[in-house]
């Protein structure tokens, strides 16, 4: 299965001062400027090269009991890459991947699978290490595992609700947390909640998240009361904007950093896609500005920034959306098909419906987590029918119908 589109070059490829589809200039300039100097060297790139790629189904992975939540991928020195993916079946398995099955086969194998939550599992946080991992459950615990030995090595209580949201800082040496408790707290390594901002939202707290630039000492979080906020990490401040922002007319579901920490793009409940960049004042506070919208017609559960292109990727009510940066536009728009193993499940369903026993329903997939390998050019998709869906982002070859040849390198 593929679905074709134009791209232009990479940000790599057209000027070595942007990093990837975050199109900051980093280490280099402010934040402040960026999306002004960005547009401005877009604008002057007139003749800037056309390649044609395709979004190919690589294959799956099936294990998981109920909807997959949450996913990340990992690397450790000496060691296979793997894929850990966290689900409303209570549990988080650890995959094997094998980059060379085809589209029939299973894209990877569970290598092993940690329990202990007593309720769905909402989200999982990889360390920068990959040595550990934390997982947000309904059951009000935030729980913090061994990844070699498949353990819970602390049990984090604090929250008086379900936890919906989990984060390791860059440094691997502070967490945040927010629920349905409204509150947003900051812990240690070792299960020790230093700070608790009660009342941070109006409505439950969806998503949480640090800063990847080591300069910023930000975090963010999105709520139910439709609103993204920014955090000073230092004294848990809120930066509280000069002017009012509109995120959004209904909640907030997600909100995805881009690798600089220039941008945001958050979406939920309305289906309208927001990035925001990121700026700093010159009183050294921080604010949004927006940058980009669209709106996609699907409610939003997730979204990713591409390291490789100008693409924003959203996990979608009705599949996956392709969203352009730099063109503003919307180019992908594919749905989740059914796996072959599923289809016989679906089409004895049929026959009952059509007997009268059971109501008929529509068979809809929706995308409720994704993440990227650090290529680019593999994106990996949690979905409602229990199943992770595999594609791949490859620039179209001349002449080429063995995809199985296209080289996957997993970084």
């Amino acid at each position: 299965v593929c679905f074709f589109f134009f791209k232009q070059k990479t940000a790599y490829e057209m000027q070595r001062g942007l990093v990837g589809s975050e199109m900051c200039i980093r280490d280099r300039v402010s934040t402040q400027s960026t999306w002004d100097l960005l547009k401005a060297r877009i604008q002057g790139m007139a003749e800037a090269d056309k390649k044609q790629y395709e979004m190919i189904y690589k294959g799956y992975l099936k294990g998981h009991n109920g909807w997959v939540t949450s996913m990340q991928l990992g690397a450790r020195e000496g060691r296979d890459n793997f894929l850990i993916s966290s689900s409303r079946d209570k549990s988080v398995l650890i995959w094997k991947l094998k980059p060379e099955a085809s589209e029939e086969e299973e894209f990877g194998t569970p290598l092993k699978i940690l329990k202990g939550h007593s309720h769905f599992i909402n989200e999982l946080s990889l360390s920068n290490d990959c040595a550990h991992c934390l997982t947000a459950g309904w059951d009000g615990f935030i729980r913090m595992w061994d990844i070699n030995e498949g353990k819970t090595v602390r049990l984090f209580k604090g929250h008086t609700k379900d936890v919906l949201s989990v984060a390791f800082s860059q440094d691997n040496r502070q967490i945040i947390s927010g629920g349905r408790d409204k509150t947003i707290r900051l812990w240690n390594i070792l299960g020790e909640n230093k700070y608790t901002i009660e009342s941070a939202h109006n409505d439950w707290v969806s998503s949480v998240r640090f800063s990847p630039d080591k300069n910023q000492d930000l975090f963010f979080s999105a709520g139910w009361d439709r609103k993204v906020k920014l955090w000073n990490k230092k004294n848990m401040s809120e930066f509280v904007p000069t002017e009012p922002l509109h995120f959004s007319n209904q909640y907030l579901s997600t909100i995805a950093i881009a690798p600089s920490g220039a941008f945001i793009a958050e979406g939920g409940k309305e289906g309208l896609l927001k990035i925001w960049s990121i700026k700093q004042k010159p009183d050294l506070s921080f604010g949004l500005e927006e940058a980009r919208h669209c709106a996609l017609n699907s409610e939003i559960n997730t979204v990713a920034f591409s390291p490789k292109f100008f693409w924003v990727a959203c996990g979608c009510d009705n599949g996956i959306k392709l969203f352009d940066f730099m063109g503003n536009a919307l180019f992908a728009d594919i749905p989740m098909q059914p796996i072959e193993e599923t289809k016989k499940d679906e089409e004895e369903e049929e026959e009952e419906e059509e007997k009268g026993k059971k109501p008929k329903k529509a068979h809809k997939i929706g995308v409720l987590s994704m993440t990227m390998n650090n290529a680019g050019n593999l994106l990996f998709a949690g979905c409602t029918d229990n199943i992770i869906r595999v594609f791949e982002v490859a620039e179209k070859k001349a002449q080429c119908n063995n995809f199985n040849e296209i080289d996957l390198e997993l970084r």
